[in-house]
């Protein structure tokens, strides 16, 4: 019988941390609020791994495999997605709003529009611009599951290896050939920040901790969090007091979106996926600890974990209705921005409820007919998103 990974509760915490990362960041509280996509790959490339190596196991052909794995993240991840983009390709037939929607539409429904950010002529839109990292996972799910399938033990662990070498490596040489192509910084940050491979270590990272056992072999996995949680503020801080930065210290902890100066566009990635990483080894392992039990605690809050349930809803829906709902009754400023952020998250999370419920539900609950043995699976367990 198929064994499913056991549902941990406070993943769904970390879930909720990210989208308010990211919600902080949009609104512009938060400088470092970028990072909780980050932190959102890292958490994906560890639960597809753990659910795809699992599946490894099971006596089937690599297309049931395949089918599997794909029609379940398909009912997970499309019915939103596309029902959202159908329902701004009637409001731009009627109001001409969002702009430029039917150039970027063909991007958008083949999850490739984190590819247009290189060209010259690209936009901004706070009605799907986001999008971009949705596109990178979808790109991910499509090839990741034929290297875990095909490839044997020691082949995958060679492989993630070379990828975690070559993901910063990557980075750099990328960002020197748009520098020389004559873009800017922000641009140079921007579209690698988009682009799929800068973000393969990312998922790789996660992978580690499946398929190297880690879960098992670190008995005191506080003390490796402790050091990523301190190799993030170190590099943070000698960032921050190396460059000359125009904004505070606790909005940016030093990981100010769009600067290369010190090459943030090569270390800010690695650096980010070991500490969440070593975040996400301290919940899923078994070993007690003071400080695990403390964070678990703090991540199992029924707020936090209620979030994290509906944080794809979240991510989708956030940044339109931050626009074009909440700054219409109110322009957000320097003086009201934090409060008005309080009003939007309790706004955004009812939407996505709704969103939940109406759409989403429905389309999970189809999931368990693709899935072979008598063990229930919870949405959130499988879900990277959810």
């Amino acid at each position: 019988m198929q064994t499913q990974p056991n549902y941990i509760k406070s993943l769904d915490g970390v879930r909720a941390i990210a989208i308010l990362l990211v919600m902080a960041f949009h609104f512009g509280i938060i400088r470092f609020g970028w990072m909780g996509v980050q932190l959102f790959f890292v958490l994906s490339g560890y639960l597809i791994s753990t659910i795809l190596l699992k599946e490894k196991e099971r006596p089937a052909s690599l297309f049931q495999r395949l089918k599997k794995f794909w029609i379940r993240r398909s009912l997970r991840i499309f019915p939103l997605y596309y029902i959202y983009l159908a329902v701004f390709v009637v409001i731009c037939l009627i109001t001409a709003f969002p702009p430029r929607y039917f150039q970027d539409l063909p991007y958008l429904s083949t999850y490739t529009f984190n590819l247009t950010r290189i060209s010259n002529s690209w936009h901004e839109s706070p009605v799907y611009t986001h999008f971009w990292s949705l596109c990178v996972e979808e790109q991910f799910y499509l090839f990741f599951p034929f290297i875990i399938f095909l490839l044997s033990g020691p082949s995958l662990r060679a492989l993630m290896i070379a990828v975690l070498i070559a993901g910063p490596v990557f980075r750099w040489s990328f960002g020197n050939y748009l520098m020389q192509s004559g873009k800017g910084d922000f641009e140079v940050f921007d579209v690698i920040y988009w682009f799929p491979f800068s973000h393969l270590d990312a998922f790789f990272t996660g992978l580690a901790i499946p398929l190297l056992g880690l879960k098992d072999r670190i008995k005191r996995p506080e003390w490796l969090f402790v050091s990523g949680v301190a190799l993030a503020l170190f590099a943070g801080l000698a960032n921050y007091f190396a460059e000359s930065h125009g904004h505070s210290l606790p909005t940016s902890m030093g990981y100010n979106f769009g600067d290369i100066n010190s090459y943030q566009h090569v270390w800010y990635y690695t650096v980010l996926n070991c500490s969440a990483a070593s975040l996400l080894l301290l919940l899923v392992s078994d070993q007690r600890s003071f400080a695990g039990n403390l964070i678990k605690k703090v991540l199992e809050n029924r707020i936090l974990v209620a979030i994290g349930k509906v944080s794809y809803g979240m991510y989708i829906l956030h940044w339109v209705i931050q626009t074009q709902l909440i700054e219409r009754w109110v322009p957000v400023s320097e003086s009201n921005k934090y409060w008005l952020f309080l009003v939007d998250i309790p706004v955004v999370y009812g939407f996505a409820v709704l969103s939940f419920y109406v759409i989403e539900q429905r389309f999970i609950q189809l999931k368990d007919k693709f899935t072979t043995g008598n063990t229930p699976v919870k949405a959130s367990t499988l879900s990277t998103k959810n």
